[in-house]
């Protein structure tokens, strides 16, 4: 199982990325956060799913396991394939898609083409599962950071800045899963989380 891609953004499509890793060009179905932190020439790794199906393979990417962990359990709600699962993704982002469902509140995930039908069943059968995987997530959608921790105090700062909770929330998030294995002083945190909100 592809659990992971690392390579050289060739192009980015709407929508997709192409990857050359180690010569070959793969075309990934990309998440809002992975579309937006691509660059074509520059390298990038992201976290993979390959899926087949009866129309063929696709390659799904990920900034961070959330998201990816989020993408599995939204496939297996029926009649939701792989490209309309990424496109919730896309358009709304993991914490957006957590909050609309732990809230039981299908309007909110309004994105093109999934009806208010699928939209109610998602709510309707993942509630209880989102809740038990993703325990850190407040009912907002925001994850959960221990307050007096490096990155309570980054998104504290950052709030005083005039950011909103869920703004500062997802920029340290981000930065914490591109990072990698990285030791972040909260200065360093402070500043990555503050460029990339600044970029927006």
């Amino acid at each position: 199982m592809i659990r992971s891609l690392s390579g050289t953004v060739i192009s980015i499509d709407d929508g997709t990325v192409c990857l050359d890793v180690a010569g070959f060009g793969i075309e990934v179905f990309a998440s809002g956060s992975l579309l937006s932190s691509a660059v074509v020439g520059e390298p990038v790794q992201c976290l993979a799913y390959l899926q087949i199906s009866d129309s063929g393979m696709a390659m799904f990417g990920f900034s961070n396991e959330t998201e990816r962990a989020l993408f599995l359990e939204i496939t297996q709600v029926k009649t939701m394939g792989g490209k309309l699962s990424i496109t919730l993704l896309r358009h709304l982002g993991a914490q957006d898609v957590i909050s609309a469902i732990m809230s039981s509140d299908p309007s909110r995930l309004s994105v093109p083409g999934l009806g208010a039908k699928r939209a109610e069943r998602i709510c309707f059968e993942l509630r209880s599962k989102i809740e038990k995987k993703f325990p850190s997530f407040t009912e907002d959608g925001v994850p959960v950071h221990t307050v007096g921790s490096v990155d309570g105090e980054v998104i504290g700062g950052l709030m005083g800045l005039g950011f909103s909770q869920a703004e500062a929330s997802r920029a340290v998030t981000l930065c914490r899963s591109e990072g990698g294995e990285r030791e972040w002083t909260e200065e360093d945190l402070m500043m990555s989380a503050l460029s990339r909100l600044q970029r927006r």
